[in-house]
């Protein structure tokens, strides 16, 4: 006989509470890491201390293109959350005026100036010319996506991207209690973070963040890097904008002194941060800083892949079935909102999807 009603319901409630009992696990970890981390005693986090934080370290290798490079030995069971488009995706600026040209060559042909600027002399400045670069060719420059005649108006990264970026109107990607530790410091914070822009439930929980640290480049991990990732984590962990998931992959862009920066993908697991970062790139000279410039624009128009929706953890029914009872009112019914279909809810202002057609 199939099972009754009241069964299929007890069951569902075991399995919303063990998925409590495994999002409950990650945070608690993410969080120990996240406090260890706080307290670290330098800025650069030497890696015989990775394990000991929590942190399991992956180095994050590209091709000459700037797209995941797979060794031949890697191991394929690490989970990917991020597909770099690469460099010679990013299609040329469309030239629309002679301003238009003026502010693009200010950026193409302008890296090599940067030396002899005795504006641009500080690790502040050098941070902040390289991040305002990497904004307008996101945001501003329109792109030759469109095959020549097409009456379409060409689109700008940020259009082709999968990103929003966040605001008042999108979920919060850092919570109030972070605030004092995460903008407290004169030396690296955050300047921008972005979520998916598809804002239905479920929303998908990948982030990206770019963060400035005006401080000399190193292919150590950083403290600040590491308390960026795992706020952002548990901030949407904790938040109701992703409760289908339990992993929370996050990519940073970190943007360093001496016109230096880098790529992090990272997420959380039940045990540790698992972190993975590319070598350094750099902006000293026009050739290097373009094609520099175009990976790090791939990434941030990269496809976001991959299933965040574990960890679980295995089910104790004597455990579990106490915990049930308590499943269907948990955060004012956010299990229930978890196990049944919801009707599509689009967030008031969430900016358009580019029009069909674009290059993706």
């Amino acid at each position: 006989m199939p099972p009754d009603f009241s069964t299929l319901r007890h069951r569902e409630r075991q399995r919303a509470a063990a998925y409590l009992q495994a999002r409950s696990e990650v945070i608690a970890a993410i969080d120990a890491i996240y406090k260890r981390v706080e307290i670290y005693s330098s800025a650069q986090i030497n890696p015989t201390s990775y394990k000991s934080l929590g942190i399991d370290y992956r180095l994050l290798e590209l091709d000459d293109d700037g797209k995941h490079l797979q060794p031949p030995n890697s191991d394929l069971s690490t989970p990917i959350f991020f597909e770099p488009r690469g460099a010679t995706w990013v299609a040329p600026v469309r030239i629309t005026d002679v301003e238009c040209e003026g502010d693009l060559r200010a950026i193409t042909d302008g890296w090599e100036n940067v030396k002899d600027n005795p504006l641009v002399q500080s690790f502040h400045a050098q941070v902040w010319y390289v991040y305002l670069g990497l904004e307008r060719m996101f945001f501003q420059f329109r792109r030759e996506f469109y095959p020549e005649g097409d009456s379409r108006v060409p689109p700008n990264l940020r259009q082709i991207s999968k990103w929003l970026k966040s605001g008042t109107i999108v979920p919060s990607v850092f919570a109030e209690r972070f605030y004092s530790a995460i903008w407290g410091s004169m030396r690296w914070a955050p300047a921008s973070a972005f979520v998916p822009k598809k804002l239905l439930y479920p929303g998908k929980p990948h982030t990206l963040i770019i963060i400035l640290i005006q401080e000399e480049p190193s292919e150590e991990l950083s403290r600040a890097e590491m308390m960026t990732l795992t706020a952002a984590m548990i901030t949407r962990l904790e938040g109701e904008e992703c409760l289908e998931y339990n992993t929370i992959p996050v990519m940073a862009i970190t943007i360093f002194g001496r016109m230096k920066a880098r790529v992090l993908e990272a997420h959380s697991s039940q045990q540790e941060l698992v972190v993975k970062k590319t070598q350094l790139l750099d902006f000293s000279t026009n050739q290097v800083a373009n094609k520099s410039m175009n990976i790090l624009l791939g990434f941030m128009a990269g496809d976001l892949v991959g299933d965040p929706r574990g960890p679980t953890v295995p089910t104790d029914i004597s455990k579990t079935s106490r915990t049930a009872e308590k499943v269907n009112t948990a955060k004012g019914g956010t299990i229930r909102k978890m196990f049944r279909k919801m009707r599509p809810r689009v967030v008031a202002g969430t900016e358009p999807e580019p029009s069909e057609g674009a290059t993706q």
